[in-house]
């Protein structure tokens, strides 16, 4: 096995056990038909939140959006950055490199073997068929900007290796198609849709309307970033009679409803008391809310997904030693260990096949 084949044989064993019992992220995904991808220019996988270059005719950019439109995760996609030669090598976050093909993963050739390309190449396993052979999806700056293709085992073509890659994130729902929200900070940039569109800078109390989207709720990094992460939404916006459409961070906007008003307003009513003068303004004890740590919500975002079970990892591996306080978290069997059990679990749970490690 080559250095670039050579992983962690313990990340992909769990990886593999899970996606041999769930499948992939989205179920069994329809190919990608020519068509289909003819729409990529309105689609923020292939557009605003894909990092590299060379929009439409490459082979990195390609792999990097039609996974993520697959359902895969981003943050994991995102440590594969640079020449397609790198990405058995820089394969983090949760992704896993494999001698097996499995749908929905990253076919991967070393530099020198895809038609003696130094720069290597990436594809996308659409399907794996019953005699071993796969159909990928690619693009190429020599070829053309998509090509699908069958690959029989017995090929000199075949992949060096194939790129396991985690389920995304959950998508917030926050907000819905329809609702009117508000940017709460000054000069927050409104990502047009489309190829290499600047930003637009939008004033503090702007109001944007929530549109339909398939992306809609997308963890995603900040454009230009590897270590900003936000949810995004496609919203609307009317500049000098314009009609503009883009994304927006999450984290900057607020619901633009007016406020529930009480049905009576009236100060002598029994339904709305005058204040006691004398009374505590300090809360009764039994009154304040519980603060509960989720069991296997290891980074304390509030939620239970692959960042999590990555970082149990990390920690089995000696990479990232979680301190104290996260260890007990990480514990989700409860035996005293943070061990492999425990990231076996919290990828099951990220897959949905559990709902409790109990």
């Amino acid at each position: 096995m080559t250095p670039m084949r050579k992983r962690t044989g313990i990340i992909a064993a769990v990886i593999l056990l899970i996606l041999s019992v769930a499948g992939s992220a989205g179920g069994e995904s329809a190919i990608m038909t020519r068509e289909e991808f003819e729409r990529w220019p309105y689609l923020p996988e292939y557009t605003v939140f894909n990092p590299f270059p060379n929009k439409g005719n490459n082979c990195t950019w390609y792999a990097h959006g039609r996974m993520m439109q697959l359902g895969y995760c981003k943050y994991a996609l995102d440590s594969m950055r640079y020449n397609a030669c790198t990405w058995a090598d820089s394969a983090a976050r949760g992704a896993a490199v494999s001698d097996v093909p499995v749908e929905a993963s990253i076919a991967f050739w070393e530099s020198g073997v895809f038609y003696g390309s130094v720069l290597g190449h990436v594809a996308v396993v659409e399907k794996v068929l019953e005699d071993g052979s796969i159909i990928v999806s690619d693009s190429s700056s020599s070829a053309s900007a998509f090509n699908i293709y069958t690959i029989r085992p017995d090929e000199g073509k075949w992949p060096t290796a194939f790129i396991i890659v985690p389920p995304e994130q959950p998508r917030s729902v926050i907000f819905s198609p329809g609702e009117k929200v508000e940017t709460i900070v000054g000069s927050l940039n409104f990502r047009l849709e489309g190829v290499n569109q600047p930003s637009l800078l939008l004033e503090k109390g702007t109001i944007v309307e929530i549109k339909d989207h398939p992306g809609n709720g997308i963890y995603a990094s900040k454009p230009g970033s590897s270590t900003s992460y936000y949810y995004w939404w496609y919203a609307a916006l009317e500049i000098d009679g314009e009609v503009k459409y883009g994304w927006l961070a999450q984290e900057y906007l607020a619901s633009a409803a007016p406020p529930e008003q009480s049905d009576s307003t009236d100060p002598n009513s029994g339904s709305n008391p005058m204040p006691d003068p004398g009374a505590s303004s300090e809360p009764a004890a039994d009154s304040l809310p519980e603060i509960t740590v989720l069991h296997g919500d290891i980074n304390g975002d509030g939620v239970i997904n692959v960042l999590d079970a990555s970082l149990a990892m990390r920690h089995i591996l000696v990479v990232e030693v979680l301190d104290d306080d996260r260890l007990g978290t990480a514990d989700v069997n409860d035996d005293g260990l943070v061990d492999i059990s425990d990231a076996v679990l919290l990828m099951q749970h990220s897959l949905g096949l559990i709902s409790a490690f109990s």
